[in-house]
């Protein structure tokens, strides 16, 4: 039994990924050679939270780590703290019972880059193709609104202001003003449309004095109350198209949660952590099955492959009767990698 032991012991050693074993604190009780090569980690030493995790909010009795949550998802692409910074792994954990102690054991490994992954980069790639040529579409129709059918709507406006001004008959004069009405409320329509079609503000001020803009637009739209938070660096350069993405992902939850949850109530909350931007979207509408959720609805699937696109991940905390939670992050830096500046220990 012992030179079992020994040869499994040998087995787990040589394995080309990592294994490490902690309790339900965190602390490590063994990691294979493997584990110590790409992490530093030291037995006795706390298995840090990934990044996205430790960004989360989280409700009463909650678990920060999403793999031990009661309903964990099989694997998971994050960022650790190791000796080194950051590096990204491939994360998945099982949990296990050791004489009525708890205890999970963390495999870890880099993003692998196979057959499926490169058909997956394909794939990301189509879609990003995807959805730049729908913004140029967006951006088509808006300008057709904008420069043609709303200069021709305002130009029939005008008129009947001046059709209005020559009309003594009071019969005629009530029509010709529920005209005006009809036109001007028709103005409003088209500069709302145009504005949800291209929000050329984000490229003009940037995403967070665009989000102020848009969610004072939502509140009116919508007749909602809309909470926003954000904590961005400002001096992190971002790239005008990521935030345009970003916008789109929060535009879309928040008429998800309108129009199919009937929210009376939504929060945005933003938070920059290095090259990546968190963002956690609440609302207090009717909740939805969240079960296969990224297949089930356009909307659904846009907002998760836009957060692809940008290096990042998106989750649905719902259920039938609410409340719903949307959580992510997203890169959104012009430079690729880490910040140069980023510190050495994370833990």
């Amino acid at each position: 039994m012992l030179m079992q032991t020994e040869y499994l012991e040998e087995i787990v050693d040589h394995l080309p990924e990592g294994m490490i074993v902690m309790d339900k604190d965190r602390t490590i009780h063994y990691l294979n050679e493997k584990a110590v090569d790409m992490t530093g980690w030291k037995l006795g030493e706390k298995v840090p939270y990934c990044t996205y995790c430790q960004e989360r909010e989280l409700e009463e009795d909650e678990n920060r780590c999403i793999l031990t949550s009661d309903n964990p998802i099989p694997s998971f692409n994050s960022h650790l703290a190791v000796y080194e910074g950051l590096e990204e792994f491939e994360m998945s954990l099982k949990k296990m019972t050791i004489s009525e102690e708890v205890y999970f054991v963390l495999r870890i490994r880099p993003p692998v880059q196979n057959e499926n992954s490169e058909r997956a980069r394909f794939h990301e790639l189509l879609v990003q193709e995807t959805l730049l040529a729908q913004e140029a579409e967006r951006k088509r129709i808006a300008m057709e609104l904008h420069d043609h059918i709303g200069q021709s709507v305002y130009s029939i406006f005008l008129g009947l202001e001046v059709i209005k001004q020559n009309i003594s008959e009071d019969k005629y004069q009530n029509h010709v003003t529920n005209m005006v009405n009809v036109m001007r409320k028709t103005l409003e329509d088209i500069k709302r449309l145009t504005k949800s079609l291209r929000p050329e503000i984000v490229y003009d001020i940037g995403l967070e004095k665009s989000l102020r803009q848009a969610v004072k637009d939502w509140r009116k739209l919508y007749q909602i109350e809309i909470f926003l938070e954000m904590e961005l660096d400002k001096e992190q350069k971002l790239d005008p198209e990521k935030e345009l993405h970003l916008f789109r992902i929060i535009q879309e939850s928040i008429t998800n949660s309108v129009r199919h949850g009937k929210a009376t109530y939504f929060s945005i909350h933003l938070k920059t952590y290095y090259q990546y931007i968190f963002f956690q979207l609440y609302d207090n509408g009717n909740g939805f099955i969240v079960g296969g959720c990224k297949t089930k609805g356009l909307g659904l699937k846009h907002m998760y492959e836009r957060c692809k696109m940008l290096d990042g991940d998106i989750k649905w905390i719902s259920k039938e009767g609410g409340p719903t939670r949307v959580e992510g992050f997203v890169s959104l830096t012009k430079l690729e990698g880490v910040r140069k500046d980023e510190p050495n220990d994370h833990r």
